[in-house]
């Protein structure tokens, strides 16, 4: 279990209790914590917690919201799943280093458990929906990187003294806690130096209105999508045992979502429903602006989630240059930084680099990878065989000279060639020996 004063309850003072907690935990100097750690404890100290509408908002129940699993899907697969490239700038050319210890780690395997990619969008999935995301890294005697092992939040203690962050993680048998270069530490938003703010806790009460929204529909649905009704009766029933017999041969027989059945009523009994539909309760309405809500905090554009009312084949590709642009490559680059001070020497960081490569993110779009390349050969951005590398494919002989387009010329020499086109032709006569002399 995490230390008792790691727990964020003891930084409250709404009571006596709470107050005493909170001084010795600042005497002891422990930062503070964004996870409720020990939810019991917390409601026993006078926390109410939970969600909104009696929905209990947490890491599982917010998952079953498809918003919230469409977007933390897309993220972190759409990230998991590009090449994670490192490099050495020499100054005159850059060369790839696939020999580097963290190349492997971070492209194949990164723990007997977890490929590269299951690792990798572990820790963006939990630094997604939890505001951080932990990973021990194991060291060989050199000191290099052999693997890196994810840790569950709700597991790990972090602790905070003298300006740096110290860790624990449950199950460890290590005396001392680890330093903060022997973790990776992904964090979201932060107000401060200090912990990533958990998006489950700043918006509580969005996520908990969708799934209240998506409850009602289920229990809505589970009643067979009729609504309540009466019974209309000409008369009064002589025999009291009538009504109570109808009332628990209807709801027997006509509720649940089965089949279509015919309704007998004895009696001259007239059924009539009563209640509104969910699109009149504005139901429908409710469940698509929790959809577009929840896109918002993560920055996904609808399409991403399934949401095609707002999209059309024309803004589509548009909304994904910005998801491209506006969400993942923020994301890289908050990854690539901490990978690059946690992986690499400290004689590495000036030369050393890792990224994303998210031509990657083209691999599935022919048309735009062909257009793509086309205009790198065409301006001589990239050879022959730089696109044949990105495809996959063996180089070819002559495939790394670099052309150009034939009509691009330089500025400087326009006059040159516009007092060429218009100068007037020369133009020579040979004698015609056959002509007569005049």
């Amino acid at each position: 279990m995490s230390s008792f004063w790691s727990n964020p309850f003891t930084r409250s003072t709404n009571t006596p209790l709470q107050a005493a907690v909170s001084a010795v935990r600042e005497e002891r100097g422990y930062a503070v914590s964004t996870e409720e750690t020990n939810p019991a404890l917390l409601r026993a100290l006078g926390f109410t917690g939970g969600g909104v509408a009696g929905v209990s908002v947490n890491q599982d129940s917010a998952l079953s919201f498809a918003a919230v699993w469409a977007c933390v899907q897309a993220i972190s697969q759409d990230l998991a799943a590009l090449p994670f490239v490192i490099y050495q700038d020499t100054g005159d050319s850059k060369e790839v280093r696939k020999d580097h210890p963290a190349y492997r780690l971070l492209n194949q395997q990164a723990n007997p458990k977890q490929t590269s990619f299951q690792f990798r969008q572990s820790m963006l999935a939990t630094v997604l929906l939890r505001g951080e995301a932990f990973a021990l890294i194991e060291r060989d005697g050199r000191q290099s990187p052999v693997a890196l092992h994810y840790k569950h939040p709700d597991r790990t203690e972090v602790l905070e003294k003298d300006g740096r962050f110290w860790y624990r993680f449950d199950g460890d048998t290590k005396r001392l806690p680890y330093a903060d270069y022997e973790v990776i530490h992904l964090r979201g938003l932060s107000l401060s130096a200090g912990r990533g703010i958990s998006p489950l806790h700043a918006h509580r009460k969005t996520i908990g209105l969708g799934l209240a929204n998506q409850n009602y529909g289920i229990n809505f649905y589970e009643k067979g999508a009729r609504v309540d009704g009466v019974m209309l009766h000409p008369t009064k029933f002589k025999d009291a045992g009538v009504a109570e017999r109808l009332r628990n041969q209807f709801e027997s027989n006509y509720s649940g979502t089965g089949g279509s059945r015919v309704l007998m009523l004895e009696e001259g009994i007239k059924y009539e429903p009563i209640s509104i539909a969910p699109k009149d309760a504005e139901f429908l309405n409710t469940h698509k602006l929790s959809r577009a809500e929840i896109a918002s905090i993560f920055r996904v554009p609808p399409h991403k989630i399934g949401d095609m009312d707002s999209s059309i084949k024309a803004n589509i590709e548009q909304q994904a240059i910005e998801y491209i642009q506006n969400t993942l490559q923020p994301w890289a680059v908050n990854i690539e930084q901490e990978f690059r001070l946690k992986l690499f020497r400290a004689a590495e960081i000036a030369t050393t680099k890792g990224k994303h490569n998210f031509n990657g993110l083209m691999r599935g779009d022919s048309q735009a990878r062909g257009a793509y390349y086309r205009e790198m050969l065409n301006t001589g951005v990239m050879s022959i065989n730089d696109v044949r590398d990105l495809e996959e494919m063996n180089p070819v002989e002559g495939g790394n000279e670099r052309f150009i387009q034939g009509a691009m010329v330089p500025l400087s020499r326009i006059n040159d060639i516009i007092d060429k086109q218009t100068a007037p032709a020369v133009t020579t006569t040979t004698p015609n020996e056959d002509a007569p002399e005049a």
